[in-house]
């Protein structure tokens, strides 16, 4: 195998992966628990961006129904995202 080829293609699997990653940063997720009493975003950095607590969650008083929402919703969103980021990557190398 002649190693300048070798290389050319691992530049080109690089700058695909690079475009991959920033292609995967800009993902935006949002998803729910509790019927849409709380709501959380993630990128696709895996970075919560934000949470949305319904009013009438903080008449319950029960903070850890609110603590379990928030992790459920939390987590839903992570799983999801990491799906998503799984079949680019697969789509990507297939493509290559």
């Amino acid at each position: 195998m002649d190693i300048t080829k070798l290389f050319g293609q691992m530049d080109q699997f690089r700058k695909k992966m690079e475009t991959l990653q920033q292609q995967m940063g800009q993902l935006v997720l949002t998803k729910e628990a509790g019927a849409g009493l709380v709501k959380v975003t993630v990128n696709g950095n895996k970075q919560l961006t934000a949470v949305t607590i319904d009013e009438s969650l903080f008449q319950t008083k029960d903070k850890k129904i609110i603590e379990e929402l928030i992790i459920g919703a939390t987590n839903l969103a992570l799983t999801e995202i990491e799906e998503k980021i799984q079949t680019a990557i697969q789509n990507s190398t297939m493509e290559a």
